[in-house]
Order: structure tokens, then sequence, then C-alpha cells
């Protein structure tokens, strides 16, 4: 493994801030992993309360403001999104083909195959989903759970002094939470609508 590292690659990640496309802080760069080949594999963030985790570069993007961690689901989506489109592109080129040529035999057996890895991602597709499924429900949770907590702020029996300073600092801390909370599950529900087409 190559110890040495270009300097702009540390320069460039190296103490910057990690966040998610949704807004959530999700710590600072801390260090890099490496391949055999020296090449940057991961990026270790400082997630606080001494947790540290690893995030492969092909769920990282970099914008003006700091490192930016694509969720896993994210980029599962879009992966198995890309693979269906070339699956269904094959499929469609091949029976062109088919509809062309003399000797269909060749055809009708990448025909087959073709078929078989479209239904091989149909299932990836339906695991997917499941998964983003049961993310928007957490995220149903965590946004009922942050407007409750506003409520019982707001409707609690304090001196009306106390409750308007107490629901002025607890809604600064939540609202930017429902916020993080409410883009991720449009950004879900866009996946769940595109992956229910895609097939």
């Amino acid at each position: 493994m190559s110890s040495s590292l270009p300097e702009y690659a540390l320069k460039t990640f190296l103490g910057k801030k990690v966040r998610d496309p949704y807004g959530r802080s999700l710590g600072a760069v801390i260090g890099l992993s490496l391949n055999d080949y020296g090449e940057i594999e991961a990026v270790n963030i400082d997630k606080g309360n001494n947790e540290i985790q690893r995030i492969p570069m092909q769920q990282l993007t970099l914008s003006s403001d700091g490192v930016i961690v694509i969720p896993k689901w994210k980029v599962e989506v879009e992966s198995i999104l890309k693979q269906i489109e070339s699956a269904q592109k094959r499929i469609v080129s091949l029976k062109l083909l088919m509809q062309r040529e003399t000797s269909k035999n060749l055809f009708d057996e990448l025909l087959v195959k073709q078929e078989r890895e479209l239904s091989d991602l149909k299932e990836k597709r339906n695991v997917v989903i499941s998964i983003l499924q049961a993310r928007c429900k957490e995220l149903d949770m965590q946004i009922d759970e942050l407007s409750k907590i506003l409520v019982e702020i707001k409707a609690g029996k304090w001196s009306k002094e106390f409750m308007n300073k107490a629901y002025e600092i607890t809604s600064k801390l939540i609202e930017p939470n429902l916020e993080f909370a409410s883009r991720e599950k449009r950004d879900l529900t866009c996946y769940l609508a595109n992956l229910a087409k895609a097939l």
C-alpha cells in the first residue's frame, strides 16, 4: 500500500465539515483510507461522542462548504434505476435485431439472459422499495415526535414569559431537524415513485 497521498487530496478532505444532502451535520473528516494502489477508498468521519464512521468514496461529493454524504439508500436506488434502464434498452435492441435476422437462436439466448437479469433487478428493486418504505416510516415518526415536543412546550402550564422563552429555544433546535426530515421524506417519496415506474 502506498503511504504517500497527494497533498491536495489531504487538503481537500481533512478537517472538512460533513453533512447529508438534507442539511444534517454529520461531523468532520478526520482521516482517509487508501486501497492497495494508494487511491482514496473512504473517509473517516468524527461524528462526535467519540464515534467514528467510515464512508466509502461512492457516497461522497464535495461542495463549496464541505463534504456531502449521499445516503446509502440513494446510491443503491440510482444504481438499480440505471441497471434497469440499461437492461430494458438491451431487451428492446435485441428484439429489434431479431426481427431483421434469420438466425434467431443466438438472439433468443441473449434475450432470455437479459430477461432473467431484468427479473433479478425487479427482485432487488422490491427489496429496496421495502427499505425505503421503512425509512419513510422512521421519518414520519421523527416528524411526529418533533412536532409533539413543540406542541407540548406551547401547551404547557407555565407562565407566559417562561413558555414563550422555552418555545423559542425549543423551536430553534427542533425546526431545522423537522426541515431535514421533511426534505429527506420528499426525496424518498420521489425515488419510490421512480422505482415503481421502473418496471
